[in-house]
């Protein structure tokens, strides 16, 4: 079932984006699908990530495909090899090209980016882990995130809407998320030592972590990124929430845990107009 995300199509292909963001012009954002694309089975359309098992080929073109819908320069994305951290990279302007295009100017060991340089453009891959947006209208400044579990506990969220407030003098009450599909706790269960860790990272775990009879745990990551971005002084209205969970929606996200590791990536990208 969709909620507050709006889908839109471009140049073939399925876009979500969130729509307390769409009223700002100076700002693109999407959240791809894996609707369209060329790549084949089974990643069976938009496949975004570069070492999945899918054609180098395949993968550069549904970049270029991506890049028609949102108009963005492809040359002046930045990005990274993500590793389940919580850093994050302030982008003033385009760091040096470390690969090949696309996305050429990848960095190694960030989970997110912030900048308020237009032109550049902030991307994050996600199968399963949460995509998170920030935006702060007012000091033009915007933010993407890859909080998986790891991510999540660490706060990385949270540490991103800080960052936002210390080196962009944004104000938090100001400042705009969305937190887009990721697997929802109907499809994700987790052991004890992934529960006790975040009963003792969030105050209302209740929402977060489920139990059920057989003692076994069910975690809500949208939930808890929610949670952060309040602790870090979000006002609850400004966080649109997806809710949309990739396990029960393999029609339209990749899903490492609902297709058993042989997926694709779909991506959370955004940026500044020039």
């Amino acid at each position: 079932m969709r909620k507050n995300m709006e889908f839109i199509s471009k140049n073939n292909l399925d876009l979500a984006q969130f729509k307390n963001l769409s009223a700002f012009p100076e700002l693109y954002h999407g959240v791809t699908t894996r609707t369209g694309g060329t790549s084949g089975a089974p990643f069976n359309g938009l496949n975004l990530g570069a070492h999945t098992g899918d054609s180098d080929e395949a993968v550069l073109a549904n970049y270029e495909a991506l890049s028609r819908a949102l108009d963005f320069d492809l040359q002046k994305v930045v990005s990274s090899h993500q590793i389940h951290g919580a850093e994050i990279a302030c982008v003033a302007e385009l760091p040096p090209r470390t690969r090949p295009f696309p996305c050429a100017h990848a960095l190694e060991g960030f989970d997110g980016f912030i900048t308020a340089t237009p032109g550049i453009s902030l991307m994050v891959r996600v199968a399963d882990c949460v995509p998170v947006i920030l935006y702060d209208p007012d000091r033009k400044t915007v933010a993407v995130v890859h909080a998986g579990w790891r991510g999540t506990e660490a706060g990385i969220a949270k540490k991103a809407a800080e960052l936002m407030v210390a080196q962009y003098g944004c104000a938090a009450e100001s400042i705009l998320a969305g937190i887009g599909p990721s697997i929802g706790p109907c499809c994700y269960e987790v052991g004890n030592d992934v529960a006790e860790s975040f009963r003792r990272a969030l105050p209302d775990c209740r929402r977060v972590l489920m139990q059920d009879e057989q003692n076994l745990y069910s975690l809500d990551l949208q939930e808890a990124n929610r949670q952060e971005l309040i602790q870090a002084g979000l006002m609850p209205g400004h966080i649109e929430m997806s809710w949309l969970c990739t396990a029960c929606n393999l029609n339209l996200f990749f899903s490492h845990r609902g297709e058993k590791g042989k997926t694709g990536r779909f991506a959370l990208i955004a940026g500044l107009r020039a």
